[in-house]
């Protein structure tokens, strides 16, 4: 007879478990952030009135901020090595986070005279707030995993789960911000975020296995400087580019697709691409190395973004075609990154590696939304469909030459993206 296979101690949790408890709090997270991402400029310049100059100004700097306040919670919970002491601490993030997400979302029942001194100072609190949540959570993708292949698949399902929570958000964007009372309507939208992303939090701090105390593994493989240095570059420039793209995103789909069906089904199968290919990119990933795999997933980029500056404005199958394959692309760019990511931080201190990738793309996403903040109020026109689709395939195009030099130059060292 054979071995007979050890059962699991009693209160394990099998890495299924795990998996899509983590992936539920992830999508929990990610209904907020992308509520920010998604949501916020069209938000303060079409509903609340403030001029977009100042709104970029205002989001962008908050975002500079949230880099900040990554790096001073690296600093201040350094003795977070633990996979339960994260859960914890990001289930008490949620709660901040929550609690700040609502009072910025009741700035549109403010007069018209504060609406942005307000905004600017919710904002910077749910940005603090967030880091509580963001970090500790994000750490827990190379702190609960038990070995490389759990975490690239729990690197999938985080993925995967994220796009769909974007997919609901982009979905529900053109009912919200177009209805009669658009105030209102994200006001109610936030509470239902705020209740999933506190359920997932809590039910991720209780599932959370233990696991050794991160010190001694780190300490046996230390991560070499130029390995993170290139991994950060291509983080800051693919945050940069996406971050274009999905803020020029919304107004593309109102005013360049026609709003209604054809502006819903745009935002929506952007993020159904990232969705649907993360299972293709994890089955893709066990005969390819990841130089390949960000290759074709930056090409997939390149062309999406490139198709919708012919693509006829309100014909609901091209511009579904050009969303699908730059969301597919977008998908595969996430698996890389957050794989190796993941990797990385389980050879180092977890919490103070993936806190640090999480300042830089923080801070890059702000200076993209500020550059996009200045395009608008310098003349660039929020209604003119082929120059915001010329924005957004020009950004994804020197984007992808960037990062494709970096790949190149980095290219024979096998730390660089952890292969």
């Amino acid at each position: 007879m054979g071995k007979r296979r050890a059962l699991p101690a009693k209160g394990a949790t099998s890495d299924r478990a795990l998996a899509w408890t983590y992936g539920a709090a992830h999508g929990g997270k990610t209904l907020l952030w992308a509520a920010s991402d998604l949501y916020f400029t069209f938000f303060m310049t079409e509903i609340c009135g403030v001029a977009p100059l100042y709104a970029g100004l205002a989001i962008g700097c908050s975002l500079l901020f949230a880099g900040l306040a990554d790096l001073v919670l690296v600093r201040w919970v350094s003795d977070f090595r633990s996979a339960t002491g994260s859960a914890q601490l990001q289930a008490w993030g949620a709660l901040a986070t929550a609690g700040a997400l609502l009072l910025y979302a009741a700035i549109a029942f403010l007069p018209m005279s504060i609406r942005l001194g307000a905004g600017i100072v919710t904002l910077f609190g749910f940005r603090a707030a967030y880091a509580l949540l963001d970090v500790p959570q994000n750490a827990l993708l190379a702190l609960a995993p038990s070995n490389d292949e759990q975490r690239q698949r729990l690197a999938a399902v985080r993925n995967g789960v994220g796009a769909v929570a974007r997919t609901i958000l982009a979905i529900a964007f053109v009912p919200v911000m177009k209805g009669t009372r658009p105030g209102t309507s994200f006001l109610l939208l936030v509470v239902v975020l705020v209740t999933m992303a506190l359920g997932g939090a809590v039910l991720l701090a209780r599932i959370t296995p233990e696991r050794p105390p991160q010190t001694a593994r780190a300490a046996a493989r230390p991560v070499r400087s130029h390995g993170m240095f290139h991994l950060a570059a291509m983080m800051a420039v693919l945050t940069i580019v996406t971050t274009i793209f999905g803020q020029v995103e919304p107004y593309l789909a109102m005013y360049g697709m026609g709003g209604g069906l054809s502006a819903g089904t745009f935002l929506g199968t952007v993020a159904a691409g990232a969705a649907l290919s993360q299972t293709v990119w994890l089955r893709a990933s066990t005969w390819a190395k990841p130089r390949p795999l960000l290759g074709w997933a930056l090409a997939m980029m390149v062309v999406g973004s490139g198709l919708l500056v012919p693509a006829p404005r309100g014909v609901l199958a091209v511009g579904t075609a050009a969303a699908l394959l730059y969301g597919i692309g977008a998908g595969g760019v996430l698996f890389v990154l957050w794989s190796g990511i993941a990797r990385l931080g389980a050879r180092s201190h977890a919490l103070a590696t993936i806190g640090r990738f999480t300042a830089i793309a923080k801070s890059a996403q702000g200076c993209a939304i500020i550059a996009v903040g200045a395009l608008f109020d310098g003349g660039l026109a929020r209604t003119d469909g082929h120059a915001l689709a010329m924005m957004m395939a020009a950004a994804t195009l020197v984007g992808a030459i960037v990062v494709a030099a970096l790949t190149w130059v980095c290219r024979g060292q096998r730390d660089a993206m952890l292969t």
